[in-house]
């Protein structure tokens, strides 16, 4: 449960919500992507919107700093920061993706994961985090899931999701974000093309997603994200559920389900305004103003301008009340007045023992992570030194989000350093794969189709898929297939030898990868997630 306000918490609250005008009530309701804007635009963007938090996209740290510190000397009332936190910090420590921290089957290190991710964001300056993850992998063809979520179980969900929660905001005083409610992973659609559907009914919801959500409201979580997602069931439209509108527009999902049943007190903030799953429901000049009378508190992007003056206008013409505007108002410097932010202070930066210690979770969780989901008789691989290997990278040669897919490096440094003359190639012709494979001891396929590597799928498409024309791994020996992003491409190709999960392209992964290929290491991952029937007997190894 959310820890009460103190009395000085109070009072700042209300003595800041009866001295503010209407404009700066309306700029509590907005956050902006802020990213790129020089001093002199944002200030002047401040003296026009009175913004009550802002978003950085952009890890540039020297610009989130400075940025972060002319915010706080900007209007009467602080400011929130916010970012994407769902595997740290690039700047700072970054953790292995939920799913393979779900197969290191570690929970206890979730805690300190949230402690340091909190510890590190902080001292930049950085208060919001819309993150973590709560959907349930129900669907492993949902494009938007796969490794960023936890798994398919609510037990395994909630054993991590909670301790990191507690982690962010009772150990680093973070507000830490579940998203996306009602619950993305049941569709095989993308809510940034179109309004995903939770098909499930309400016995089957409370059962599965419910329990996620109940136990992070429990655990005190202080916003929630709502996605541009329909749930049917509970909105009357079972029969007809493309007409269902998304959570973000929805009172029903909003008003009564999160905030009536299950008892959310919290910030509600919606999913980004430029995903198709809300453009596509609601004129432009309508999307905030819909979304604040349906339920929401915080409207996510949007130019800050223009959805300032629509929201003005609204009140103007008394389509959106004064009273519902405070209701919102309200939450949000709630949440300020928690996180501390009225009192000025700030952070310093983590100390070189803090930084070796999440060096060292980081480190731990990929290790433990590496999950064999299938095995032959080529894992372990027995190469003597000075054997030619060849490692073959399958990746998008575009990536719509390139942070996501990070050169494989690691993986030939490691294979060369134990001796072994290392060719690679990265999503080569049919015809250049032939002429190397001639040449090779080993070859050691390495899969590279993260979530929006390429947007509306995480499966092997065009030039990805081509590489394995005329199933040339057929009878050969010590060859291993290894997936450093999806963590279902054993679907797509049931009759690979054998599948090695990394789940990401992590440094900590990489090495281990290696090492459990040569027997070095021994593979203690488990999948948390069920790989479609027909994908073939798929037996997923975990050794001790």
């Amino acid at each position: 449960m959310r820890l009460p306000l103190t009395h000085k918490q109070k009072e700042w609250v209300e003595k800041t919500l009866a001295g503010m005008s209407l404009d700066e009530k309306l700029g509590q309701l907005l956050c902006p992507w802020i990213g790129g804007l020089s001093d002199e635009k944002l200030k002047r963007l401040f003296d026009e919107v009175p913004l009550g938090s802002v978003f950085f996209a952009d890890w540039n740290l020297t610009q989130i700093r400075r940025s972060a510190r002319l915010i706080g000397k900007l209007g009467r009332i602080p400011a929130l920061i916010a970012a994407d936190m769902d595997n740290g910090t690039k700047s700072g420590t970054l953790f292995p993706s939920a799913l393979a921290c779900a197969a290191a089957n570690k929970p206890r290190l979730m805690r300190e994961r949230g402690r340091i991710t909190g510890r590190e964001i902080r001292s930049m300056g950085i208060h919001w985090s819309f993150a973590p993850v709560a959907d349930l992998l129900l669907n492993p063809q949902n494009p938007e899931l796969n490794t960023r979520s936890w798994g398919n179980r609510a037990e395994a969900v909630l054993a991590n999701l909670v301790p990191l929660i507690r982690g962010m905001q009772e150990d680093s005083r973070i507000a830490a974000t579940a998203k996306h409610f009602p619950g993305i992973g049941a569709d095989d659609r993308d809510q940034h093309l179109c309004t995903a559907i939770n098909p499930l009914g309400r016995r089957e919801w409370m059962e599965s997603y419910g329990r996620v959500w109940r136990g992070a409201i429990e655990a005190g979580v202080m916003s929630v994200m709502t996605g541009h997602i329909a749930l049917p069931h509970f909105q009357n439209k079972a029969s007809d559920p493309w007409s269902a509108l998304p959570a973000t527009l929805s009172p029903e999902l909003q008003r009564d389900l999160l905030r009536g049943e299950l008892g959310f007190e919290g910030v509600i903030v919606s999913d980004a305004n430029v995903m198709v799953g809300i453009a596509s429901r609601v004129s432009a000049d309508e999307m905030v103003v819909r979304n604040i009378l349906s339920g929401g508190d915080v409207f996510l992007f949007g130019d800050p301008r223009q959805e300032f003056g629509r929201l003005k206008k609204a009140v103007s013409e008394r389509r959106l009340s004064e009273d519902r505007v405070v209701e919102s108002v309200r939450r949000v410097l709630e949440m300020k007045a928690r996180l501390g932010l009225h009192e000025g202070r700030t952070e310093p930066e983590p100390t070189p023992a803090e930084r070796r210690k999440g060096a060292a979770v980081a480190r731990e969780l990929a290790e433990r992570s590496i999950t064999i989901l299938r095995r032959d008789a080529s894992l372990p691989l027995r190469l003597k030194r000075g054997a030619s290997v060849l490692t073959v990278t399958v990746k998008n040669k575009f990536p719509r989000e390139p942070h996501r897919c990070p050169p494989l490096d690691i993986v030939d440094r490691e294979l060369s350093r134990r001796g072994f003359k290392v060719r690679r190639l990265e999503t080569p012709t049919h015809k250049r794969l032939m002429r190397e494979l001639e040449r090779c001891d080993a070859v050691f396929v390495n899969l590279q189709q993260p979530m929006h590597s390429v947007i509306g799928t995480t499966r092997l498409v065009n030039h990805m898929a081509m590489v394995f024309w005329e199933g040339w791994w057929v009878g050969r020996k010590n060859i291993v297939f290894t997936s450093f992003g999806s963590a279902f491409h054993l679907y797509e190709f049931p009759h690979w030898p054998n599948m090695v999960l990394a789940y990401d392209a992590g440094e900590h992964a990489q090495r281990a990868a290696v090492e459990v290929w040569l027997g070095e290491r021994r593979a203690a991952g488990t999948l948390h997630a069920a790989m479609p029937g027909d994908a073939g007997p798929c037996i997923n190894v975990r050794e001790e």
